[in-house]
């Protein structure tokens, strides 16, 4: 018996066709996960990177309170002396009494008020740089209490941390400070974010601060001086052409 369908026989793909349209799929797919892997990177590092500003941003703020914040009384220089020094391999030092209360736990609230800050680059047991900060009553100066002090964390993505002083009777930059009987008319704090090793290159930020108390303590002492500069950021150049014009003593930045 025939059958009555004209054409038994149906069109088919053949083995090489469908190699062909897989292989054509797979560019496809390769070519989509490739820009959408681009796309994710691409967003992961600007997230890490806005996030390291932001980082940046609060520790440098900080600073700059801390040091606008500082207090200075000429009847009793060596309470509220500023000392600076420089540290082997760990960069600077910087020492002096603030009335902000910014990175003051609550452990230590007692302090809130007046305190002296000490703030330097430190080492942890894995040998790791960190900025640190220490509290200490601005009334108390002795070694005893030195000891039971605790240094706190700023931040831990810090590798380098360095410290200039402007003079105001030369109007040079030094990199050290020990006279407590005059006050720096401005502080530069230089920090290096980014640790060796990182995925991201090292960042340095460097900020003058003008200290408001020295502005006050020299038109209390002769009215006539002009204000002092109100500049945060300043290029580092211009600071060390500024320093070179004036006679640098023992002790002061070339």
């Amino acid at each position: 018996m025939r059958s009555d369908c004209p054409n038994s026989k149906r069109a088919a793909f053949t083995l090489v066709e469908i190699l062909a349209a897989l292989a054509i799929l797979s560019l496809v797919i390769t070519g989509v996960y490739a820009l959408w892997s681009g796309s994710l990177r691409g967003w992961r590092r600007g997230s890490e990177a806005t996030e390291v500003f932001q980082r940046q941003r609060v520790v440098m703020e900080a600073l700059t309170q801390l040091a606008q914040s500082a207090v200075y009384f000429a009847t009793s220089p060596n309470l509220y002396a500023v000392i600076g020094v420089k540290n082997p391999g760990l960069g600077s030092s910087v020492s002096f009494v603030t009335a902000s209360d910014g990175f003051l736990p609550s452990s230590e609230a007692n302090d809130l008020g007046m305190r002296r800050v000490i703030i330097s680059l430190e080492q942890d047991e894995y040998r790791r740089t960190y900025l640190a900060i220490v509290n200490q009553p601005a009334l108390s100066v002795s070694d005893d209490s030195k000891q039971e002090l605790q240094a706190h964390v700023i931040s831990m993505d810090v590798s380098g941390f360095f410290v200039r002083y402007l003079d105001p009777r030369d109007g040079a930059w030094y990199d050290k400070w020990e006279d407590v009987n005059v006050i720096p008319s401005a502080i530069e704090f230089t920090v290096v974010f980014g640790q060796p090793g990182d995925h991201i290159p090292p960042v340095t930020v460097t900020r003058a601060i003008d200290l408001p108390v020295a502005d006050f303590i020299a038109h209390g002492t002769n009215p006539m001086l002009p204000p002092l500069s109100s500049t945060n950021e300043v290029p580092r150049g211009g600071r060390q052409a500024q320093g070179q014009q004036g006679a640098a003593p023992a002790g002061g930045m070339q």
